[in-house]
């Protein structure tokens, strides 16, 4: 079925994001009879209608559905096939869409991503921020390509592969003049003030619980966003504390937040690369690997 690996699918999947014709063609950048063509030229070598009009706009049918589930790994495919294949590649398949956790999104990866563009500078990017649980779960979905975070504890699909990359050891940051003072007895005396965390980070779960045992109980953040400002602004204005890679170190001192130094250790954390296993040789992840291993040295 040659017409699905090609611009005819993308259309296809605006199209069954927006469930809408006229907001499709906007987000296409084409015209609306041009994508009612696009989506009739697949009808005909699918043999089935993929929507059916309704007062509220498109409804996917059952073969607009199944075609779906299979489309965006076709998509995927095609568009990382065109890179190894060193082809001129356009505004379809040089797309490529990482997630990106918090703490490498604002520090090391700015300068990846440049140098990422400078061998493959007609790939455009789009970049998602977010915990490494909720990025591998957009990644399962196909809303994206790459993940780049701390690798999970939990299993994933057979579908995917893991690539680790090097370690970072999670610490302890609060202000200057934090009550607790440069140096603490344990991360105990830490746990009784208040911690500010990320959104829905099942992996810090599981860490301290793994960590920490039933005592993991007392760091439940009662504070939690997806920003890392407002984590550093919340900290610089209270007395509580966020427990965080020691890669966001030099941000935090930035930001006016010191280190708050604890006898013992936490638990390290794996960086590294998510990616369906399909595309895990192609170049492009190849060298986004190289580039993230190199920014660590």
């Amino acid at each position: 079925m040659r017409l699905l690996v090609s611009r005819h699918l993308e259309n296809f999947l605006v199209t069954y994001e927006a469930l809408n014709l006229h907001d499709a063609a906007d987000l296409k950048g084409i015209s609306q009879p041009a994508l009612s063509k696009s989506l009739k030229l697949l009808e005909e070598e699918i043999g089935a209608p993929l929507f059916i009009r309704t007062s509220r706009g498109l409804e996917p049918t059952p073969a607009g559905d199944t075609l779906h589930k299979y489309a965006r790994k076709l998509d995927q495919d095609a568009r990382f096939a065109s890179i190894d294949l060193q082809q001129s590649v356009d505004n379809l398949y040089g797309k490529m869409r990482i997630g990106i956790g918090p703490v490498l999104a604002t520090t090391t990866f700015p300068k990846i991503i440049a140098e990422f563009h400078r061998q493959f500078p007609q790939i455009s990017v789009t970049v998602e921020t977010g915990v490494s649980s909720t990025l591998i779960g957009a990644l399962h979905r196909d809303h994206l390509d790459v993940v780049v975070s701390a690798l999970p504890e939990s299993a994933i699909p057979d579908s995917m592969v893991s690539m680790p990359l090097f370690k970072s050891e999670m610490i302890a940051i609060g202000r200057k003049g934090h009550p607790l003072g440069n140096r603490v007895s344990s991360y105990e005396q830490v746990s009784e003030l208040g911690r500010v965390g990320f959104v829905e980070d099942r992996e810090f779960e599981r860490n301290a619980v793994r960590a920490l045992g039933q005592k993991a109980e007392r760091f439940a953040p009662i504070l939690q966003t997806t920003s890392l400002s407002v984590m550093f602004g919340m900290l610089a204005e209270t007395d509580y504390y966020a427990i965080v890679s020691d890669m966001i170190l030099p941000r935090a001192l930035e930001n006016g937040l010191v280190k708050l130094q604890c006898d013992g250790e936490l638990w390290p954390i794996t960086i590294g690369v998510v990616c369906k296993v399909s595309i895990s040789e192609s170049r492009a992840i190849i060298a986004l690997r190289k580039a993230l291993a190199q920014s660590r040295n």
